[in-house]
């Protein structure tokens, strides 16, 4: 992926996951497999030369795991930053993911993002059609007014979740078209300054 006079966001689905192994987790936040631990380092191997100005993961621990595949693989060990709002669809009512400092038993250099809901505590909806389209509103915002033109952010997500993000990038209602995206996917949405939304990829 070149690097154009653009704004992209490369989103990924996380790594393959084992709901059987929650650990101290609510049971909506799996652990991945082995498998799924191999993949978030061929993940590593193959972005780890792409210039990336930002990642951004869900709380959830299959997607941070995903998202430190990547970090680690880069020599300056860079920022990861912790964005609740992109946790899967459906989740536990309540549950907002792994906090700061459960994450960093596995990765030390992160950092929460600012809280996109006007709340003093990670309080959204992930069930409804409708909540999701304003969650996935919200996030489109946060990065497009955040970042510009010549930056590329990582945004390591969830199939369900994925759905609305994509669409919601495009300028499409979500779930007008569906699609399935395997494990470690990318996609990515390209803005550009004729105020244009370019699909690049999906699932590459």
């Amino acid at each position: 992926m070149k690097k154009h006079d653009s704004l992209q966001i490369i989103f990924i689905r996380h790594a393959e996951t084992n709901y059987c192994d929650i650990g101290d987790r609510d049971p909506s936040d799996g652990e991945l497999t082995a498998k799924g631990e191999q993949q978030c380092n061929e993940l590593g191997e193959k972005l780890k030369d792409l210039p990336i100005d930002a990642y951004i993961t869900s709380s959830l621990l299959r997607s941070f795991k995903t998202a430190v595949g990547v970090c680690n693989a880069k020599p300056d060990k860079p920022l990861l930053e912790i964005c609740p709002e992109l946790v899967e669809c459906g989740c536990t009512p309540g549950y907002y993911g792994c906090n700061e400092e459960y994450l960093q038993r596995y990765y030390k250099n992160i950092k929460m993002c600012e809280k996109l809901y006007d709340t003093e505590n990670y309080e959204f909806g992930c069930e409804a059609f409708d909540d999701n389209i304003i969650r996935a509103e919200k996030v489109i915002s946060y990065i497009k007014n955040r970042f510009s033109y010549g930056d590329r952010v990582a945004v390591f997500s969830h199939h369900g979740f994925l759905e609305y993000l994509i669409p919601t990038a495009l300028g499409v209602k979500p779930h007008v078209f569906r699609f399935s995206l395997d494990n470690i996917s990318i996609s990515v949405v390209e803005f550009c300054r004729d105020c244009n939304a370019v699909l690049r990829c999906v699932n590459k």
